[in-house]
């Protein structure tokens, strides 16, 4: 055995085509962690418990504030996965704070012409600690605000990058996540809020009329996830007898989770602990509310 040796065996290299050759040219080697995971989840209980809170407030209540308030909920549990990796480390969050992504129309647009239409954000901080009820309002008054004043809390960002050349805007964004995130500084120069993304990132594409699609990681926001709720549908519960066989059906209501995960956070063994989580409290939402929220054995 000698000091140097040939580490893998391979036949002869052989020239590739043409598009191989352009394909070799368009990409690199793969080095992104990230993972995507989709659970569907039955909603059932969890619109009864939305529709008896419903009775008890004028607030607008919908299946994103309940699943943000398990979420929060999920994220409190693992504290492994409320933390930001900094220079080969894990720093834990000393909150959990839940950021949902909302639409934004311009509804002033000409008639005849396409509406424009943006994304922002509006963090809900320390989710965990608050009820679905809390989370609605805060959030349903976020939404209100941002869709009114044209995104004030981001409006400043967006102005900088209306100014910066296309080629010098990846650059441009690789340096701010370096000050907040790699630095952890903040300045309002940089047209972005304090703690911006929070714990987590949420998406509803259920309200564009999708029933399924996997969101994207947002590298500036150095959160370990993102997940797009999907629309709710109905889809056969079957119930059966101790032989097995089939003595009901009936329709119940469900939506699909599609997470984009870093698998720097999370592994296989986190995925599966979570999405016990997940079903135990949409089974359970009575839980949410404080009754019982130890972790699930």
């Amino acid at each position: 055995m000698g000091f140097i040796e040939i580490n893998k065996p391979f036949e002869k290299g052989r020239a590739p085509s043409k598009f191989r050759r352009l394909a070799m040219g368009s990409w690199q080697s793969p080095d992104d962690p990230t993972i995507y995971g989709v659970l569907e989840l039955n909603v059932e209980n969890a619109l009864r418990h939305l529709e008896r809170l419903r009775s008890k407030t004028d607030e607008k209540l919908t299946i994103t504030h309940f699943l943000g308030k398990m979420l929060a909920e999920v994220m409190r549990l693992h504290p492994e996965l409320n933390c930001e990796i900094r220079f080969g480390k894990f720093y834990p969050r000393k909150s959990v704070d839940i950021s949902f992504q909302v639409a934004i129309e311009d509804e002033s647009a000409d008639l005849g012409k396409k509406h424009r239409h943006d994304l922002s954000g509006a963090l809900v901080r320390d989710a965990d600690q608050k009820s679905i009820l809390e989370i609605a309002k805060e959030l349903n008054a976020s939404a209100r605000r941002i869709r009114g004043s044209h995104d004030p809390g981001f409006s400043g960002i967006k102005k900088i990058s209306a100014l910066i050349p296309g080629f010098l805007q990846t650059l441009a964004v690789s340096i701010i996540k370096w000050i907040t995130s790699g630095l952890n500084l903040w300045s309002p120069v940089l047209g972005i809020p304090k703690n911006a993304f929070g714990s987590l990132m949420v998406t509803n594409v259920g309200s564009l009329g999708l029933d399924f699609a996997l969101p994207a990681l947002f590298p500036p926001a150095a959160v370990p996830a993102i997940i797009a709720v999907g629309a709710i549908y109905k889809a056969p519960i079957f119930e059966t007898d101790e032989q097995g066989v089939v003595t009901r059906t009936r329709l119940e209501r469900h939506i699909r989770l599609c997470g984009a995960f870093d698998h720097r956070y999370i592994d296989g063994l986190h995925a599966s602990r979570i999405a016990r989580d997940m079903r135990r409290f949409t089974e359970h939402p009575e839980q949410l509310s404080g009754e019982s929220l130890t972790h699930s054995s």
